[in-house]
């Protein structure tokens, strides 16, 4: 009777079937393990993206700022011109370029940045207080565009960005002036000493220059001397004349009748040889002059020009007197002095003549005298005119040097700066960042909110759908995953009909009736689906038996014996002989019969293949199989197990029972998800 009535039936053919292997199970995709993990989540990611993402758009929107752009540009000339097509080399252009390149790295340099802070710090105290350096170089954009140096810089305040940029440009500019007067001041200094020194002599010698001269000039001292030693050689003959007429009267006893003629003859000869030395006098102030004009190329010089009119001036005074010469030899012919020098002539008195010969001598020693002092003055003014010509092609020759270091300095680079074009003020704002803040306040809240879900999905300790067993699918298949509860009719009946169709590992005993367990992995009762299962064999015309095999549910209060009872020997009524089909149920038993911690594993078979001989089917509620220790005994005597889900187990828990669950049936043990969240892949196809 048992055969016939029962659905389960023995599969030859997969009796000694080897069980599939863990490898064989699909790789896991990370796309699809990311849309596992989100699955059931997108309602309240999304409803909580839209909250959040607005809540942070919201925020971003009022913290946004507008800022103001500035731009100034620095350009470099270079020093030649045509730098690209002057040479044939390409090293003038390749020098350019690394300068240019130097500069714009020296425009962001540390130096410039701390010069211009300190220069905000001065005029915009209010909005440059607590600036660093760090903080201006951060806020600055400086690029090289070939020989352009752009500067650009955002502020929130309109006039500010311009003024950093003034500020750098300023101190940038200020640093080149003084890099340029430092490479240039140790030569300079040198040769601004020497050009004080040489204005000085020259003053000196200018103060000794009237010192010697007076109030005569160097020309005129020369033409006095030339003249006072013309009355040198006057007073020289007349003091010669006078010396032999006293001569020739003091050897005539003083007498008055001297030889006259004699006498005339003498002054004559005194004449003519004074014209000669006058004469050669004459040749050598000549030849003086011709050696002057040959030593000049150019006869424009005031050297060569001053010494030549001195020399013609000592000319003309030499003319002068070989004419007084020759118009006293002239007189003296006319009158016939040398023919008839006795008649007629007077007596000379010897003392007027002597007298007359002191003062010529005393005349002659003073035109001396005073020749001599013009003559130490007039070679003392061209000492001094010498040494101050050499002041001061000395001194032309320093500035002049002066002004080629300046003008080097100005070429000792490569190039040179200018501000090409100065910062400008903006009136538009050029940057406005509330709109982007917003969208990037309500991007950021919506990828918050998936952030978070899909962490909660990975971190998620709950079972909440069935493909969560998809590892472990090889060792207890899931037959039946649905959104109804445990009492629900139609799913034990679908159960029951997966049930029947389940194949068995060994063939079953005839005459007994096959019993099914149904336990939970996690803590909690399975009387709810256990009960309807067993209702639907039931409705299925079968004599079934169930029994509620958990201990834990064992109360004092209950008189009535069962389960409990039964494993210590008691006798519990069964199913009448005489009824065709029903269902009879087995309570939990009482307290003090038995617990959960004295049961046995032949308590538990001897009761149930007692029996099994009774009914069609045995439906034990098991209770779970990770907190009562006769969960393991009942589905050890059962022919199937049937492991009850819900999606808020933990997912370590039911993971960590599958192995013992899938090896303690006899034949089998299968998974039943009930109350299925809506989202979960199995829910349509194991209904």
């Amino acid at each position: 009777m048992n055969a016939a009535a029962i659905a389960i039936v023995p599969d030859e053919g997969q009796e000694h079937a080897a069980p599939v292997s863990v490898a064989d199970a699909p790789e896991a995709n990370p796309v699809g393990v990311a849309v596992r993990a989100m699955r059931g989540r997108w309602r309240a990611a999304l409803g909580g993206g839209a909250l959040l993402g607005g809540l942070l758009a919201v925020g971003g929107y009022l913290s946004g700022v507008q800022l103001y752009e500035s731009q100034a540009i620095l350009r470099v000339f270079p020093q030649e011109s045509n730098i690209l097509y002057a040479t044939g080399d390409d090293s003038v252009l390749k020098t350019f370029d690394s300068f240019v390149k130097a500069e714009t790295s020296y425009v962001a340099s540390h130096q410039v940045m701390g010069r211009a802070v300190e220069l905000l710090s001065a005029t915009r105290p209010d909005l440059a207080a607590g600036l660093s350096v760090a903080d201006l170089t951060g806020s600055i954009e400086i690029r090289r565009n070939d020989s352009l140096i752009v500067l650009r810089t955002l502020s929130r305040d309109t006039s500010f960005a311009a003024e950093k940029l003034e500020a750098v440009v300023a101190a940038y500019m200020a640093l080149n002036t003084e890099a340029d007067d430092a490479r240039s001041s140790v030569r300079l200094t040198e040769l601004h000493e020497r050009e004080e020194e040489l204005v000085t002599r020259l003053e000196e010698l200018r103060a000794d220059q009237l010192d010697v001269g007076g109030e005569f000039g160097a020309s005129a001292i020369t033409k006095a001397h030339i003249e006072k030693v013309a009355q040198i050689d006057a007073l020289a003959g007349r003091f010669s004349e006078i010396g032999a007429t006293l001569a020739a009267l003091e050897s005539a006893d003083g007498s008055a009748s001297a030889d006259a003629a004699d006498q005339e003859i003498m002054r004559a000869t005194l004449l003519d040889r004074t014209m000669g030395e006058l004469a050669a006098q004459r040749s050598l102030v000549m030849s003086e002059l011709v050696q002057l004009r040959s030593n000049f190329e150019s006869h424009s010089n005031p050297r060569f020009l001053q010494r030549e009119r001195s020399l013609l001036e000592e000319v003309a005074v030499v003319d002068r007197a070989l004419s007084d010469r020759r118009e006293q030899i002239r007189v003296l012919g006319q009158t016939g002095a040398l023919t008839d020098a006795g008649s007629g002539a007077a007596d000379t008195n010897i003392a007027e003549i002597r007298g007359l010969y002191e003062r010529v001598e005393a005349q002659l020693e003073t035109a001396r005298l005073e020749a001599r002092d013009l003559n130490f003055r007039r070679i003392e003014l061209d000492r001094i005119e010498r040494e101050i010509q050499q002041a001061e092609e000395l001194l032309g020759e320093t500035r002049r040097a002066l002004e080629v270091i300046r003008l080097e300095s100005g070429r000792a680079l490569p190039g040179f700066t200018v501000l090409m074009s100065p910062p400008t003020r903006p009136l538009e704002p050029a940057e406005d960042s509330s709109k982007m803040l917003a969208a990037g306040g309500f991007a950021g809240g919506g990828m918050l909110a998936l952030l978070i879900a899909l962490v909660l999905g990975f971190t998620e300790r709950r079972v909440r759908f069935a493909e969560t067993l998809t590892p472990v699918e090889h060792r207890v298949s899931v037959i039946q995953v649905s959104a109804a509860d445990d009492a629900d009719a139609l799913a034990a009946d679908r159960l029951r009909n997966e049930l029947q169709l389940q194949p068995l590992r060994r063939p079953r005993l005839v005459n007994k009736a096959p019993v099914i367990a149904v336990a939970r992995a996690e803590t909690g009762g399975t009387t709810g689906l256990a009960r309807s299962l067993a209702e639907s064999y039931a409705r299925s015309r079968m004599r079934v038996l169930f029994i509620e095999a958990d201990l834990g549910l064992v109360s004092d209060r209950n008189a009535e014996p069962g389960w409990s009872d039964m494993l210590s020997g008691c006798k519990v009524d069964l199913p009448p002989a005489d009824e065709a089909w029903g269902l009879w149920e087995v309570s939990a038993g009482t307290a003090d019969a038995l617990n959960d911690r004295a049961v046995s594993a032949p308590m538990v078979r001897r009761a149930v293949e007692d029996l099994a001989r009774s009914v069609d089917v045995i439906i034990l509620s098991a209770g779970s199989l990770d907190e009562r220790l006769s969960c393991q005994f009942l589905l050890s005597a059962a022919d199937v197990g049937v492991l009850a889900l819900r999606p808020k187990d933990r997912k370590s828990t039911v993971l960590s029972q599958i192995d013992r669950f899938d090896s303690l049936p006899r034949n089998g043990s299968v998974a039943v998800m009930r109350n299925a969240l809506p989202g979960d892949p199995w829910l349509a196809v194991r209904t």
